[in-house]
């Protein structure tokens, strides 16, 4: 048994951990370099930053890797009275790689002083409580994250959210799953790629998104060279990101769009680096061969399930979270399944039932076909004369908003928000979003606020549906 367990992701060689370590910081550095090319120089060659600008994002990431390292550094002089110096900590303790993956996984307009509270969470939450380096259950990076997104959610967004200044006035839409994600249907490659270029943008990394997550290309090149390097094993990334093409490809087909749904899904957010950097943490993740199949395929399930059937538009970081609490269950499956593949039968049919039926069901549910906003209803509506006053509400992102239209004339004359209370209604304030309303018949021409994605999509949607009851 124990020799079964012996092997993770990250496999065994006469390589010590640090090579491995090595190996990991190697692939990391051009995904670090391209974040600061996106997010830096690009702006900065277009005049939308200063010097300082330019060098955020590997200011950014740099502090972030120093916190970590700080903070468990001094958890070992003060709390465990250890005496060994600072090059020992950096060569055996490997704690600046969860400030590195934190940084990765952050927007870029996140003040400095919250990244400095999630490294020092990452730290201590992530690892520190659970004894350090190998002990710890949850992936460390993935726990500062959600504590972070948890609390500070709008002040990140209000400072910025996940754009750079360059892309804020060149795309005019959120994340691309986020603007996914304020789509009742299944959308079409005009609504969901053209805003930002084509799938070539998607594959090389210029999207939106967080710090590191959006080139595929150099996360394949990382995950390539680290399997050539045997630093890391390819089970994981495959059967992941594989599933959620399959259940995608299935959605998509019975939806009777075309190949690009599914590569729209992979390649959006942080799915590859996700799969190849965060889901194989060599403590967090199985060990056994068959138990990190079965743990690949479950992350694709529960990822496609977050993205289509909840207002989490990501679901990689929550996907990722869950399956580290079925870790210990999983490698035990995966051990007694290494010497009779009748153990694990069940649990594997269970699995494909799953990709079938969660596939189907969500396709049905997305069919361009449905008309019925479940989210919308009507309050009351009057005749004022020749015009039209609806008092109607619409689900948007933390409340219902409630807004009064008239329509006058089969167009709208006005439209007033009379209650809400969405965290980032402010935004949709300051770009004078509802005036915009005024004096069309048809809001499909109408773009959403970047930064208040959902809220201001919402509100499109509530006039949307008013005019579809106006005209029968």
């Amino acid at each position: 048994m124990k020799e079964a367990l012996a092997t993770g992701p990250f496999l065994r060689t006469e390589n010590k951990t640090n090579n491995i370590m090595k190996h990991l910081l190697i692939a990391l550095i051009p995904i670090i370099l391209f974040a600061f090319y996106k997010n830096g120089v690009v702006p900065y060659i277009n005049g939308k930053v200063t010097l300082y600008g330019m060098f955020l994002p590997l200011i950014f990431v740099f502090i972030s890797m120093f916190v970590t390292f700080f903070t468990e550094y001094l958890y070992a002089i003060l709390v465990k009275k250890e005496t060994k110096n600072i090059k020992y900590h950096l060569k055996t303790k490997y704690s600046i790689f969860p400030g590195i993956f934190f940084a990765m996984i952050m927007p870029l307009n996140t003040p400095i002083w919250i990244l400095i509270f999630g490294a020092i969470i990452a730290s201590v939450v992530g690892k520190i409580i659970f004894g350090g380096l190998g002990n710890n259950i949850f992936n460390p990076a993935l726990v500062g994250r959600l504590f972070v997104i948890t609390i500070f959610a709008a002040t990140i967004m209000n400072n910025g959210g996940y754009l750079n200044l360059y892309e804020v006035d060149t795309v005019s839409k959120a994340t691309p799953l986020s603007n996914y994600a304020a789509i009742e249907t299944i959308g079409s490659y005009e609504t969901l790629v053209k805003p930002y270029g084509s799938l070539w943008s998607f594959f090389f990394g210029m999207i939106p998104g967080s710090l590191g997550e959006t080139s595929a290309f150099l996360c394949i090149l990382g995950f390539l060279y680290l399997v050539y390097k045997k630093a890391l094993k390819w089970r994981i990334p495959v059967t992941y990101i594989t599933t959620v093409f399959i259940m995608t490809y299935i959605i998509g087909v019975l939806n009777d769009v075309g190949l690009w749904f599914p590569l729209f899904q992979i390649l959006s957010g942080g799915l590859f680096f996700g799969a190849i950097f965060m889901a194989t943490d060599p403590v967090t993740s199985p060990t056994t061969p068959i138990a990190q199949d079965i743990y690949g395929i479950f992350l694709g399930i529960l990822t496609v399930l977050f993205r289509f059937l909840t207002s989490a538009p990501e679901g990689v970081l929550t996907s990722i979270l869950i399956m580290n609490l079925f870790v210990i269950i999983l490698d035990r499956i995966g051990a007694k399944a290494r010497f009779d593949l009748k153990k694990v039968v069940v649990l594997i049919l269970i699995e494909f039932a799953l990709v079938l039926g969660l596939s189907l069901y969500i396709a049905e549910s997305k069919d361009e076909k449905v008309t019925v906003d479940p989210n919308f209803s009507i309050v009351s509506k009057e005749n004022q004369g020749n015009k039209k006053v609806y008092i109607a509400t619409q689900k948007g992102y933390s409340s219902t908003i409630k807004a009064k239209v008239i329509i006058s004339g089969d167009k709208v004359e006005s439209v007033e928000i009379l209650e809400q209370a969405d965290s980032f209604y402010s935004k949709v304030e300051e770009s004078n979003y509802v005036s915009k309303f005024k004096n069309i018949n048809d809001v499909s021409e109408i773009d959403t606020v970047s930064g208040a994605t959902i809220t201001s999509n919402a509100i499109k949607k509530l006039v949307n549906n008013v005019l579809i009851d106006y005209k029968g």
